[in-house]
Formats: structure tokens, C-alpha cells, sequence
């Protein structure tokens, strides 16, 4: 769900400095209860058996120690970081109310800015147009600070979660396994643009892996709906995207997924296609990446059976056959490593 500009308003940073000093004062007990663990767990006068299954035990809760440490010392550095943004947001924030008031317009919890001034009386047309222009203009100069604040909050969301320790939530591992995230840097910038520029973005994207893959693309169709992200349509070579999804940066996984299951029809295509020894292969260029011909007849016997929740798969059938943990791999691997420049680029490149 999309932050709201009436929640930014109640944003305060001082709670994550606090939570980040708190933080800070359980990591110093951590780091002193693991460090007397290992150093005096186990007395140096023990030998034999039990004194060495004592010590791969102790070994073993040092381990975990430090692995809790260093979630904590992640969380720690995420709440100092967020801290400073929110400080920015809440000088933004209070601009856009104080400029408001004094230019005599109001802003909704929706972030919609409405005029509340009484014009004045106007001796021709030209004057009314004029004032009537002044006063968009300012509208609209509110109306992008309050754009610029909400993908700041965007930002600090994705700089909190990011530092949440794995093993935390069982959701949110499971989502970074699976579909990966957006920095919080890409998060921010992805915030800024036009549902516009986000599908140019996204068309470019896709206009790229198909030639990059050899692959025809003859549609974008944007009618995946309720919990379908996307999916292609190997029948009439589209890419059906979900709307809905369209403010999230993780539709970029969608995007390099579904792409992936096209490369995998293509490669299939390419692996059984004939030629005779002067002609040249058109595998090779999927060998090239990295695919060999075991991984499409792999690919090839998966599809014709092909496991479906819709055809009564189950979700762990579904999700562990090869072709979805093949393009998982591949829609992960760009989510996480995607940045706000290579937003821009395809931005740039898609006019």
C-alpha cells in the first residue's frame, strides 16, 4: 500500500534515534556475553569426548550470537539512516504546510492541494487568466514537494525493511528468496516517476530482453489482475502485466520473469530446430549464456507438464519445478540488483 501524504505527516524521526540508542546499548551486552562464551564456555582443563561435544555446542551459540549481532547492528544502522531522512521529510513536510497556509491553499490527507482564496475583482479577462495561472502554478509547485516527500518516505520504508534481520518475519524472507528487493536508492527514484514513465520504463525493458534473447514480442497487455503479477503467453507471444502493480519496483521482477519464460520457449524452439552442418545453430546463442541443451529438454519436459495451482498443483509443485525457479532466479537477481541510473537509462533510451 502506497504511503499517504496525511501518514507522513505524523512522521517523527526522534523514535528511530531512540530505537537505534537502545539498539546500541543490547548490542554492547551481545557483544560481551558472546565474547565470555568463547573465551570461558568451556574450562581449558576439560578433555576427552564430553569436553569436546561441550565445545562444538559452545562454538555453536557463539555462531548464532554473532549472527544475531550482526542483524542487530544492521537494524541499528538502518534506524540511524532513516532517522536522518525523516529529519529532511519533516523540513519538507512543514514547507509544504507553511507555504500552504501563507499562499492560502489547504492539502489533504491524499496529498491533494485545493485553493481557499477569494478572488479578487478582476477589470478584464486578461487579469482573472493571469491570476487564475499564478495560482496553478503555485498548486502545482506544492503539489510536487508533497511528490518529492512521499518518495522520500518510500526511500526510509525500504532502508527499515532492508535492515530487518533475516529470521525476523517469515514473509518478508520468503520475499526476498523469492522475488528479491529494490534498494532503497531504486525505491525512491521509482517513487518520482509518472505511471507514464514507469511503463515506457517497462516497455523498454522488455524491448531489450527480447532482442537480447532473440525473442519476438508482438504485445504488452496490461490485464493480469487480482494475485497474478504477469505471465507470457507463449500462444500469441505477449506479456501480461498487472496494472495494480505498476507503483511498485517489484513489477521489475515481473517484467525479467516473465521475459525468462519466453528465453526458455525460445530456447526450447532453438534446441530441436534442424539444420544441416554449414548452417549455423541457433542455440549457441543461448550457449553463450549459459544454457545448455540438458537444461531445455529439462525445460521442455516441465512445460508439457506443467504444474498449476489453478489445475490442482500444489503451491510447493508450483513453485519448485524448474522453469519458476529458473526465471525466479532471474527476475531476483535483477530486482536486487537494479539502481536508479539504470531507471534513468531505460527512461532516457525509451523516447
Amino acid at each position: 500500500m502506497a504511503i499517504t501524504f496525511g501518514q507522513v505527516k505524523t512522521w517523527k524521526a526522534a523514535p528511530l534515534g531512540d530505537a537505534g540508542d537502545g539498539l546500541k546499548a543490547d548490542l554492547r551486552n551481545l557483544e560481551t556475553s558472546r565474547d565470555e562464551l568463547e573465551a570461558n564456555g568451556v574450562a581449558k582443563s576439560w578433555t576427552g569426548v564430553a569436553a569436546d561435544a561441550a565445545r562444538g555446542h559452545r562454538d555453536s551459540l557463539v555462531k548464532n550470537l554473532s549472527t544475531h549481532i550482526t542483524g542487530k547492528q544492521g537494524m541499528q544502522k538502518a534506524l540511524y539512516s532513516a532517522e536522518t531522512q525523516v529529519e529532511a521529510i519533516e523540513r519538507l513536510v512543514q514547507g509544504i504546510l507553511d507555504r500552504a497556509k501563507t499562499q492560502e491553499f489547504t492539502v489533504a490527507d491524499d496529498g491533494t492541494v485545493t485553493s481557499t482564496a477569494t478572488p479578487p475583482t478582476f477589470h478584464n479577462r486578461y487579469e482573472a487568466e493571469e491570476w487564475g495561472n499564478s495560482r496553478n502554478t503555485t498548486a502545482q509547485e506544492i503539489a510536487d514537494d508533497i511528490s518529492d516527500a512521499l518518495a522520500k518516505a518510500a526511500g526510509v520504508d525500504q532502508i527499515l525493511t532492508d535492515g530487518i534481520p533475516d529470521g525476523t518475519d517469515a514473509d518478508l524472507d520468503q520475499t526476498r528468496d523469492q522475488r528479491g528487493m529494490a534498494s532503497p536508492e531504486t525505491t525512491e527514484r521509482w517513487a518520482q516517476l509518472t505511471e507514464a514513465e514507469r511503463k515506457a520504463i517497462i516497455d523498454q525493458k522488455i524491448e531489450e530482453l527480447a532482442e537480447e534473447y532473440g525473442v519476438d514480442v508482438e504485445d504488452i497487455v496490461w490485464d493480469a489482475q487480482g494475485s497474478t503479477n504477469g505471465y507470457w503467453s507463449e500462444d500469441d507471444h505477449t506479456v501480461h502485466l498487472n496494472p495494480g502493480n505498476v507503483d511498485n519496483p517489484d513489477i521489475l521482477h515481473t517484467v525479467a520473469h516473465e521475459m525468462r519464460h519466453a528465453r526458455q520457449y525460445e530456447a526450447i524452439d532453438d534446441n530441436n530446430d534442424f539444420q544441416f552442418w554449414w548452417e549455423d545453430d541457433p542455440f549457441d546463442m543461448h550457449e553463450e549464456d549459459g544454457i545448455t541443451e540438458k537444461q531445455a529438454e529439462s525445460w521442455e519436459e516441465n512445460f508439457d507438464d506443467y504444474k498449476s495451482t489453478d489445475n490442482g498443483a500444489t503451491y510447493d509443485e508450483y513453485y519448485n519445478q524448474p522453469v519458476e525457479a529458473d526465471a525466479r532466479k532471474s527476475g531476483r537477481e535483477y530486482l536486487d540488483n537494479l539502481t536508479p541510473a539504470e531507471l534513468d537509462r531505460l527512461l532516457k533510451e525509451s523516447k
